[in-house]
């Protein structure tokens, strides 16, 4: 089976039972409405059921893999096989959990997805290439934690071998959970601007703020000799919002 999967889809599948355990171990209740991203050959799904989801969805972009999805899952009125492409699905739904393994080729574009959605989801179990999750984890600020840390708090849990997937990746994975804060550091109407401010400014990360400020009608003194790195979030928020007023 391993030698049909695509390429293009960055697909690996997880084949330890054992990790399949401690990452369903990590769902917080019963009776959840659960977004699975990438279910595969549905061994994690098999497990997700267990803790009997009110309703649980599975987007699957492999119409070979959304087949046998069919096959397994037909029987379970909560279970939904939806084939479409994340990144192009709208998710109109409202759901309490995502969980998922995600391909490592679109794990930026698909968290970020999931933190500016309309209904942001109260947790987030997702598993992702080691070097990534170290990212997302880091004190110092970068182009995504700088984001998604306006919306969740992200808790490590713990790392996978690459041994624990088929085909072998070339790399370690680890994974993480998301907890949506009570209140989001951004508004809805600043994301788009949000998102293209600190895009630019970690794109020349090497650079002082005071010379990438120069473009912004910025009046303060504050932070202009430190670089983008190393402001705390909330210094950030402020200065894009001295320049946005």
């Amino acid at each position: 089976m391993y030698a049909k999967l695509k390429k293009k889809y960055g697909q690996n599948f997880l084949i330890d039972k054992n990790i399949t355990h401690k990452i369903v171990n990590l769902i917080s209740d019963n009776n959840l409405k659960i977004l699975e991203i990438g279910p595969g050959d549905g061994k994690l799904t098999y497990e997700i059921i267990k803790k009997k989801p009110q309703k649980l969805d599975l987007i699957e972009i492999d119409r070979d893999l959304v087949k046998d999805l069919n096959k397994k899952f037909g029987n379970y009125n909560f279970v939904r096989v939806i084939n479409n492409d994340i990144l192009k699905h709208d998710i109109k739904q409202c759901y309490d959990l995502v969980i998922s393994n995600l391909p490592y080729n679109i794990s930026s574009q698909v968290l970020i997805k999931l933190a500016v959605m309309q209904n942001i989801p109260k947790e987030m179990i997702l598993m992702f290439q080691k070097e990534f999750a170290i990212k997302l984890l880091e004190k110092n600020l970068n182009a995504i934690n700088s984001i998604i840390n306006c919306f969740f708090c992200i808790k490590p849990k713990f790392n996978v071998s690459k041994n624990c997937f088929r085909p072998i990746p070339k790399i370690d994975s680890c994974v993480l959970k998301f907890i949506k804060l009570d209140q989001s550091l951004i508004k809805k109407n600043e994301i788009d601007s949000f998102i293209k401010f600190k895009r630019y400014l970690f794109s020349y990360k090497r650079k002082s703020l005071g010379n990438l400020l120069k473009k912004f009608d910025y009046k303060e003194n504050f932070y202009l000799d430190i670089r983008a790195e190393n402001l705390k979030l909330n210094e950030l928020i402020k200065i894009f919002r001295k320049i946005n007023l």
